[in-house]
């Protein structure tokens, strides 16, 4: 088997396992999982690994989880709320969330028995808590 077919075989294979049966939740977290796999596995640049998985997506579109928000009225892909950033990590957290992959939640909202949203509208950052809780 050529490395060409060899590559093409192992996306199979790493999309079916990590995305198991849902293949509507290729998030950046399992993007970048496969990249990483695969520039590890032949020995190629992170370059090269993104350029041919973005090249298997051609034929097999990338679908990330989508809710409705009833502020914008429409179905939007959701991101992650998350809550209590160390200190460390806060200026990359801060630059993810400038990009739209994540939401930096309020720890005053966070009290011993009350729920906060798992999950927000990447378009407005509207929390979505009927797509999960803590």
């Amino acid at each position: 088997m050529g490395r060409e077919a060899e590559i093409d075989k192992m996306l199979k294979e790493l999309h079916a396992s990590y995305l198991k049966d849902n293949e509507h939740d290729e998030g950046d977290l399992i993007y970048y999982r496969i990249n990483y796999r695969l520039a590890d596995t032949f020995g190629m640049t992170r370059e090269e690994a993104e350029r041919l998985h973005s090249g298997y997506h051609v034929g097999n579109p990338r679908h990330i989880s989508q809710g409705f928000c009833e502020k914008c009225g429409s179905m939007v892909t959701i991101i992650p709320v998350i809550y209590g950033i160390q200190e460390s990590d806060m200026e990359r957290m801060k630059a993810a969330e400038m990009q739209g992959r994540l939401i930096i939640g309020d720890m005053a909202t966070v009290r011993q028995g009350s729920k906060v949203a798992m999950f927000g509208c990447k378009e407005c950052r509207t929390l979505l808590s009927k797509y999960g809780t803590l």
